[in-house]
């Protein structure tokens, strides 16, 4: 069996699931994992996870902001700052805190710091856009 489980401080958002597949934002791009993926451990980017439940064709999606992914023979451990299901985005809210974001990265003069910061809330909003195409109805 190959497991997923996703934890951020708040709550377990994914808890040992069985999966066929995942995908995760890495550092350098997408990660697909599939059973008998070598061991790993990585750091992720804020972006989209996608996966595959066991048996079950219609993919997951979450977004997950910054963290950590441990891949082991048994399955695939998350560790993220947050994560959001696309049932929980508010699209109006993220539209409009996209635009900030953006305004300051164009208008502001940041420091090293709060631009990766400003940088990953434009990641996420952008993320959480997308995501939200997949609500259910």
């Amino acid at each position: 069996m190959f497991k997923l489980t996703v934890v951020t401080p708040e709550r377990r958002l994914v808890l040992n699931q069985e999966i066929d597949e995942v995908t995760v934002p890495g550092f350098r791009g997408e990660l697909n994992i599939l059973p008998g993926h070598a061991p790993l451990i990585t750091t992720l980017e804020t972006g989209i996870m996608r996966w595959k439940i066991k048996g079950q064709a219609q993919e997951q999606v979450a977004v997950l902001s910054w963290g950590y992914c441990e891949v082991h023979p048994d399955g695939v451990e998350i560790l993220a700052d947050m994560a959001d299901l696309p049932e929980e985005v508010d699209v109006q809210e993220s539209q409009q805190a996209l635009n900030l974001a953006e305004k300051r990265l164009l208008n502001e003069s940041l420091d090293e710091e709060n631009w990766k910061q400003v940088q990953r809330e434009v990641a996420r909003r952008r993320a959480d856009l997308d995501i939200a195409k997949h609500k259910r109805v």
